[in-house]
């Protein structure tokens, strides 16, 4: 039972657990949570990704798709905000929306410009160390609504306003590419 071991405090773990905890209630919160010891006592990522993805299953059975998706995305952003490097990096100048997308992309995700209120970001493999080794597709997206959180984060924090970020497609959901839309 969650409440006689040690919850995760840090990393996207320690987050997700976090945020569960602040948003739902402690019924909810020992509910999702079940079999975390599972998952802290191995080292295969594949059973950690399995764990996660019936937490998520947990999650959405029991506060619904819409708080699910809110936990997530809460998740995402405090992920940006504990990675100070990349605030370093966005606020090192005032950059353009052109000079971001062309500092910002990788090997592993492309920002491209759609047009003048839309940016693309997408990513080749999944980029969330907690589930990239999954064995099977999440049957939802609930989860990589924690990278809609680091987006919107992302260019909130570049932009100095807000941005609203839709997730077309992920891998862990059986798509080719993670796939988002940034409407500035």
């Amino acid at each position: 039972m969650v409440a006689n071991i040690k919850i995760p405090k840090t990393g996207k773990i320690g987050r997700f657990a976090n945020n569960v905890k602040k948003e739902t209630n402690s019924t909810v919160f020992q509910k999702v949570m079940e079999g975390i010891e599972e998952f802290e006592s191995t080292t295969d990522k594949a059973k950690k990704a399995k764990w996660m993805q019936e937490a998520i299953k947990r999650l959405e059975n029991t506060v619904g798709r819409e708080k699910s998706i809110n936990i997530m995305e809460k998740c995402g952003r405090e992920c940006f905000n504990q990675h100070k490097w990349h605030k370093q990096q966005v606020m090192s100048k005032a950059m353009s929306i052109e000079e971001i997308v062309v500092k910002f992309s990788t090997r592993s995700f492309k920002l491209r410009i759609e047009d003048k209120n839309t940016i693309i970001a997408e990513y080749t493999r999944c980029l969330c160390h907690l589930v990239k080794q999954t064995e099977a597709p999440f049957p939802t997206n609930s989860y990589c609504h924690c990278s809609v959180g680091w987006w919107k984060q992302f260019f909130e924090y570049a932009l100095k306003k807000p941005v609203e970020v839709e997730l077309v497609h992920s891998i862990i959901s059986g798509a080719k590419t993670c796939k988002f839309l940034i409407h500035i």
